[in-house]
């Protein structure tokens, strides 16, 4: 039996030395990889298992074992380092430098109903803009969006997760005597909010 020790290796380390002892050993050979990160077996066990490699996977306290029967499969034209995407954690986003300022809390004027499905519409989409916004102000009845009972909370925390920077307006807040039902982002004043708008390259105004 072969043993690889890859604990405490990155991805594509443990791929490479699997795939290297794959070469290395008989056609009715054991190999045993020994891994202690749980995306980098889940990698190895999928390249195993789209190359048609027999393995079983055990775990040993905070090791896990695969155990390889290998059969002599060519390997040679495999790229082994594609795998290193799988399971791994998508990279984040980048921030453009542009501010969304959401001065209501629905879009356009007419139906109140249409309006606010499409204010969700749109901040639902600004997760899937190539760029993300760098900052979302929310101004006067804007801040209905980021108190509790809002229907778009779950997206501007996602937003706010992935680095943007939710500003809400103090003063509206307490005129509107929601200070205490925040439910996301932070309390900011005019000050800030003048100097957000002032050094973004663009506004969106809503």
């Amino acid at each position: 039996m072969k043993i690889i020790d890859v604990k405490g290796r990155q991805c594509p380390m443990p791929l490479i030395e699997t795939k290297k002892a794959l070469k290395e050993i008989g056609a009715q050979e054991t190999l045993k990889i020994l891994i202690d990160n749980t995306t980098s077996a889940k990698n190895v066990t999928h390249f195993l298992f789209d190359n048609e490699i027999k393995f079983t996977e055990n775990k040993i306290g905070d090791t896990i074992e695969i155990l390889v029967n290998y059969s002599g499969k060519t390997l040679e034209n495999v790229d082994e380092t594609v795998y290193c995407s799988i399971n791994e954690k998508p990279a984040e986003k980048p921030a453009g430098d542009y501010v969304v300022l959401m001065a209501k809390d629905r879009l356009g004027e007419g139906s109140d109903e249409l309006g606010e499905a499409l204010a969700g519409a749109m901040i639902n989409t600004l997760k899937s803009m190539e760029l993300l916004p760098k900052k979302i102000i929310f101004l006067n009845s804007g801040i209905n969006l980021v108190v509790k009972g809002s229907l778009v909370l779950d997206d501007l925390t996602e937003l706010q997760k992935n680095g943007v920077d939710i500003i809400v307006c103090g003063t509206c807040l307490d005129y509107f005597g929601k200070m205490d039902d925040l439910a996301v982002g932070r309390i900011s004043n005019m000050l800030d909010i003048l100097q957000s708008m002032k050094d973004a390259q663009k506004v969106l105004n809503f």
